[in-house]
């Protein structure tokens, strides 16, 4: 088995090596990409929606990414771009003024023209109050946008600050003549089969739970891409039918690999490539405040004392995962190496939730306070083995030191309805991060509201006045102690319990050729993957 290492200065500075395993020779002269062929990639879970102006799913937004073009490819150092719908652009002197110059040739799947009216009116949406764009806070700073022609449009900011560019970029350019027939709740609520698209690829079908086929974009303006003639991602809610597929080559492409199975497709399956890279992602077990279980940070402290984090990494992860102390990723600039992990630590569990009230007052084996027993119910996904093993886990472990937890699994969709609306109690999920460095979207009070991802309502002021300094800093050495002391305190505030930072593990067969998934997405050049003839069914 041949190891190739790929190897990218991240966004912090420092190197960081993605491991690719594959089986045979990488030697030899590269073959021209070819045209044609089917991609079939296993998904454990299907999409809540496609709609941009909708859905806050990360898995939606690597959909969604390719049906519609953003202003700008975001690079993989996460602080720098490349021309996507924009051909060019330039700030003003005093940076409150910056222009695009946006490429001729982009036509929506409707055959209408794509223009800087477009870019306006997308703006405009972005920022509804009606509509409750969940990254509206993203262009706060931007006082309005500006079309000068049909390819030129002006964002003009209210000051200055590291990140305009970054906003600005941020949520795909979408069609006036869409936005503009409807009404916010309609645009809100549209089927992503009804919005024009204007990326490399077209939707033909989505069967929801079963499957979500793309085709290309006749009219996307770069001739001869996608190479693929279809692209079909097969939701199949349980891992170990997926992978026992990927063996059998009933699908091609899986990410999310169970690390378990690493070393036998590895050893096994000479077909498949294993990617093995850095990712932005954090898993985590979130205590809703809004329970009084849950409202005082020592009893959460508490509870994480009695999780013990490191024998689930070792005993799930098999050395592909690292211990999370932070609501930032190793990858960001703005991470704080030097937080040191709480403890596990049973008997000091037990001491602080005495110390809270918390009594065995019946001899059960279970703690009260005031008459209620400490207990909640723990939800996850279906279908996610590792996330299912954590809960029998800590289910286990908590009622070590005399919580009473009852373990919860859900169809995906379901539980992400009752996460967003704070029906529940406690929570296992994941984020994948944005690569801005702003707390704000999770932590901050105002994300407490609707359309916002603070879904445990925590809310701490100090983060808040800090965050929103550090975010203004133009020189990031100034700004990293301020985050760095942010992540401090909502560590020891616990509103989750940060588990662990997952390797990026995703299987391909090696009939595909062109695929480059890196910490931005697994899927960001798709329409780049290409197989040859022979391997499509053709001559």
């Amino acid at each position: 088995m041949n190891i190739d290492r790929k190897i990218f200065r991240g966004a912090a500075g420092c190197l960081v090596v993605v491991l690719i395993l594959a089986a045979g020779s990488c030697s030899g002269r590269r073959k021209a990409a070819q045209r044609g062929g089917t991609l079939i990639v296993g998904e454990i879970n299907d999409y809540e929606s496609l709609n941009p102006m909708q859905t806050t799913d990360a898995h939606a937004r690597d959909v969604y990414d390719l049906l519609f073009l953003s202003l700008l490819y975001e690079n993989e150092d996460f602080l720098t771009f490349k021309p996507r719908l924009a051909k060019s652009w330039e700030f003003s002197p005093d940076r409150k003024r910056l222009t695009f110059h946006l490429r001729r040739d982009v036509v929506w799947s409707d055959g209408q023209k794509c223009t800087a009216y477009d870019v306006q009116a997308t703006f405009r949406a972005q920022t509804d109050p009606e509509l409750v764009w969940s990254g509206r806070h993203l262009k706060q700073h931007v006082d309005s946008v500006e079309v000068i022609d049909d390819w030129t449009v002006v964002y003009h900011f209210s000051h200055i600050y590291p990140y305009q560019l970054m906003d600005v970029n941020d949520g795909p350019i979408l069609p006036k003549h869409f936005l503009e027939s409807r009404e916010p709740a309609q645009i809100k609520m549209a089927a992503i089969e009804e919005i024009p698209v204007n990326g490399p690829f077209r939707i033909e079908e989505w069967v929801k739970g079963q499957s979500l086929t793309l085709v290309p974009n006749r009219y996307y303006y770069e001739p001869g891409k996608p190479y693929l003639d279809k692209v079909i991602f097969k939701i199949i809610p349980d891992q170990t039918t997926l992978i026992t597929q990927l063996r059998s080559g009933e699908i091609d492409c899986m990410e999310s690999i169970p690390p378990r199975e690493i070393e036998n497709l590895s050893r096994n399956n000479p077909e498949l490539k294993i990617f093995d890279f850095p990712t932005r992602a954090y898993i985590y077990l979130a205590w809703n405040s809004l329970n009084p279980l849950f409202a005082e940070p020592r009893v959460r402290r508490a509870l994480t004392m009695g999780i013990d984090r490191k024998l689930i990494i070792d005993n799930l992860y098999y050395g592909f995962a690292e211990e999370c102390t932070s609501p930032f990723v190793p990858l960001l600039w703005a991470y704080n190496p030097n937080i040191q992990a709480i403890p596990y630590d049973p008997e000091g569990a037990r001491k602080i939730l005495a110390e809270e009230g918390f009594a065995d007052a019946d001899g059960d084996g279970f703690l009260e306070r005031g008459g209620r027993k400490l207990e909640f119910d723990l939800l996850t996904n279906q279908g996610n083995q590792i996330r299912n093993d954590i809960q029998v886990m800590v289910t286990a472990q908590l009622e070590k030191i005399g919580v009473k937890v009852n373990p919860v699994v859900m169809e995906w969709t379901v539980m992400l309805e009752r996460y967003k609306t704070s029906q529940y109690d406690a929570v296992i999920n994941a984020w994948r991060i944005g690569t801005k460095a702003d707390l704000a979207p999770i932590w901050g009070c105002e994300a407490r509201r609707e359309g916002g991802y603070n879904r445990v309502n925590y809310c701490n002021q100090v983060v808040d006045s800090l965050n929103a300094l550090a975010c203004q800093m133009l020189d990031f050495d100034e700004a990293r102690p301020l985050f760095h002391r942010i992540q401090e305190i909502i560590y020891q505030d616990q509103p989750y319990t940060f588990l662990y930072v997952p390797h990026a593990l995703f299987a391909l067969d090696n009939r595909f050729q062109g695929a480059r998934p890196d910490p931005i997405s697994m899927y960001h050049n798709l329409y780049e993957w290409w197989v040859a003839k022979s391997d499509a069914g053709g001559e």
